[in-house]
């Protein structure tokens, strides 16, 4: 088990009868000079004034230096071994130790300090002799001995991997970490930079990223998409999926090159696929509208093949994607329901016209809407979606003060207004809109419009695109890794939304927020910090994977074949025998 890296500084003494002052004069206060070299180090018998307490349950984990016998007096404790205590760690506590604190700040001039004295013979250094380099953020001393004219090299950090694979773990871990977390190798070399701190090459940093932080995420991701789409169908109790589905662009217009694509339960919140399209890739032929459409003809085909179950989805009335859809057999049996922001979009346009034109309308502009919303909510069954559209309709009637007519002239199911009575109109008030006026004309217009009610009738009230906008906030959009980011911001929504269903993100506050167009106030609010358990999870991942791509390259060495023709030819001779 390797040691903490404060005890990697230690120095660890071994008694000589001709040496018995000079041991006693550099012994450091929990020095194990006084312990025999089989003997375990207890702790707990130390007491509060030598070592303080949070000190003890640090080393409490630790394990006993034992060292070989040599002609030399002194060992570094790098070079020496260990022994388990009793007790046992199991593999994840020991990998959050291993991450958690694996690195600490040091000043150039104190770690100097510990340079004072040879290792080996304790004579004391030339400062002149002592060099230091750096490779990357490792930190390298190499200084030589005149006393016992030993050559000693002194390395900051462990190496990982093996072969020309092998580095040191901070230039491992940097590029990655810096990656997931949304930091470009750019302003980490600012930041790095002005605080006077090494670090490896930007091109070094991406070549990281790309051959191993790549495949790591990808793993991650793969593993992470296992237990969301198993906690979703789950939380469906078998009666399928109502998913929201949505597209995002790197740019507006005709000339995007990258697009995403992400399919997200409505229950909880969940994003179950995503799919990353160029318009260079085959069925776009550079077209980039065609992007949104077979992206997410994908990430639904790959739902239904991963045997999930798909009832409902809610768009915002794209009609390339609902004709790409209906066209695909393994998605036509699929409910289509509209987003209801975007189905009153378009009437809202329509309206701000009428009212630069006619700033007599400007007074029931607003009562329009907040009867529209009120109607929406009311009736957010399919099956009473007519209803709910004459329902609508009926502003028209109210406003001439009819609260009362009879069927026909669009109005089959709805005779009367759904209020209460009303107050009588006072001396000399009049109505805002007369009957058979201009104004009343633009207003059934706009009511009666068949595309309105076409987008009316399918429109969702329960579900809805926006949990798709949220989670386009947070993604990154970077051409070079368009794709890699965009798992890295799954990975990270999906971590978010597991732990509001844990309910380990606890609300710290709240803003009520006025926007300009909206008729009701909205709530915004803050909660905790995640727990982002993937981020750690993809930096042991990519350990692997460096140690993976060290056998490779052994295997290209050694000119194995990579190919498993061998294995299948004694398949083959098998299966005939």
């Amino acid at each position: 088990m390797k040691t903490n890296h404060w005890k990697n500084n230690v120095m660890i003494y071994k008694r000589k009868e001709n040496n018995e002052k000079r041991r006693e004069k550099i012994q450091p206060v929990w020095s194990t000079a006084s312990l025999s070299l089989n003997d375990s180090i207890d702790v707990d018998s130390w007491n509060d004034e030598v070592v303080p307490k949070k000190f003890k349950s640090a080393v409490s984990t630790a394990t006993m230096t034992t060292v070989e016998p040599e002609d030399t007096e002194y060992r570094y404790s790098q070079d020496s071994m260990h022994e388990e205590e009793d007790h046992e760690i199991d593999e994840e506590e020991a990998e959050s130790i291993d991450v958690a604190r694996r690195y600490g700040i040091i000043e150039h001039s104190c770690l100097m300090r510990l340079f004072q004295r040879c290792e080996e013979c304790g004579a004391r250094l030339d400062r002149s002799l002592i060099e230091t380099r750096t490779e990357g953020s490792a930190l390298i001393v190499n200084y030589d001995c005149l006393e016992c004219k030993a050559s000693i090299k002194w390395e900051g950090q462990e190496k990982v991997g093996r072969g020309k694979s092998q580095v040191y773990s901070a230039n491992h871990f940097i590029p990655i970490a810096s990656f997931i977390t949304g930091m470009r190798p750019a302003r980490l070399h600012d930041w790095a930079n002005l605080l006077g701190m090494d670090m490896s090459s930007e091109r070094q940093m991406r070549k990281v990223v790309s051959e191993i932080g790549s495949v790591a995420i990808e793993r991650v991701h793969e593993e992470m998409q296992e237990i969301v789409r198993e906690v979703a169908v789950n939380a469906s109790a078998g009666k399928g999926l109502q998913v929201s589905i949505d597209g995002q662009f790197d740019c507006p217009g005709f000339t995007s090159t990258n697009n995403k694509d992400t399919v997200i339960d409505c229950h909880t919140k969940l994003a179950l696929a995503g799919v990353a399209m160029h318009k260079n890739m085959p069925g776009i032929d550079g077209i980039s509208i065609r992007m949104e459409s077979e992206g997410v003809k994908r990430a639904l085909v790959e739902l239904i093949d991963a045997g999930i179950e798909i009832t409902t989805r809610v768009g915002d009335q794209n009609a390339m994607v609902n004709k790409k859809l209906r066209e695909e057999p393994k998605t036509a049996h699929i409910e289509v329901l509209n987003d209801w922001w975007h189905v009153q979009r378009p009437i809202r346009k329509e309206w701000w016209k009428l009212v630069k034109a006619n700033p007599a309308l400007a007074s029931i502009y607003q009562k329009f809407f907040n009867h529209l919303y009120c109607v929406h909510n009311k009736y957010p069954l399919l099956k009473d979606r007519k209803r709910a559209l004459e329902v609508v309709r009926s502003f028209v009637m109210h406003i001439q003060g009819k609260h009362k007519w009879k069927k026909g002239d669009g109005f089959e199911i709805v005779t009367k207004c759904e209020h209460g009575r009303l107050k009588k109109l006072k001396k000399g008030e009049k109505r805002e809109i007369l009957a058979n006026s201009d104004e009343l004309e633009l207003i059934r217009t706009l009511v009666f419009a068949p595309k309105f009610e076409k987008a009316f009738l399918t429109a969702a009230s329960l579900i809805d695109t926006s949990i798709n906008e949220c989670y386009h906030s947070l993604s990154l959009i970077s051409p070079p890794y368009y794709k890699l980011k965009m798992l890295v911001s799954m990975l990270h929504y999906n971590g978010l939304m597991l732990d509001d269903l844990l309910g380990q993100r606890a609300e710290i506050g709240n803003t009520v927020l006025k926007r300009k167009g909206r008729l009701v106030g909205a709530i915004k609010r803050k909660r905790g910090a995640g727990t982002h358990v993937w981020r750690a999870r993809i930096l042991a991942e990519s350990l692997k994977v460096r140690e993976e791509l060290s056998e490779a390259r052994e295997i290209a060495r050694l000119g194995i074949p990579e190919d498993d023709v061998f294995d299948e030819l004694v398949n083959w001779w098998d299966m005939k025998e």
